[in-house]
């Protein structure tokens, strides 16, 4: 998404800067207001927001998680292992940043972690069904608390 405006004065916001709607078939999702602010420093103008940040360490949590169940899937343990070591600690950052734990819970059934080394191992007692619990869950992603 593109959204130009028209130059404002500095310190000023521009609320409803575009207003963004989420659609499938004819249904709407989800409907929002794209806010700005304008600024000089480009210190502020550069910085991702928490907001921003968090989603985007979601988008990677759910790659992880695939990647690593897939590997797990095929046999290839050592790229399991640490696909879903990763997958563990973006979970504990989204445990941390929303109070949300479904998917460190959901990784402590297929990963166990040392916690005095941080090293990930792959649970040989996982079963199948926790994996494709899992991989289907890890594209839900949760709210920032506000």
């Amino acid at each position: 998404m593109c959204v130009e405006l028209v130059p404002g004065v500095v310190g000023e916001p521009a609320l409803a800067a575009a207003r963004v709607s989420v659609v499938r078939g004819d249904e709407v999702l989800g409907r929002g207001d794209v806010l700005a602010q304008w600024t000089d420093d480009p210190a502020l103008s550069t910085r991702i927001s928490r907001g921003v940040a968090l989603y985007t360490g979601q988008a990677e949590l759910a790659e992880a998680i695939q990647e690593g169940v897939a590997a797990q899937e095929r046999g290839d343990l050592r790229t399991a292992t640490a696909r879903l070591g990763r997958a563990v600690e973006l979970a504990q950052a989204v445990k941390e940043a929303t109070g949300n734990d479904a998917t460190a819970r959901l990784l402590a059934e297929v990963v166990d972690v040392d916690p005095g080394t941080g090293t990930a191992r792959l649970r040989a007692e996982a079963s199948k069904a926790a994996r494709m619990t899992l991989d289907s869950r890890s594209t839900v992603t949760v709210r920032v608390r506000g």
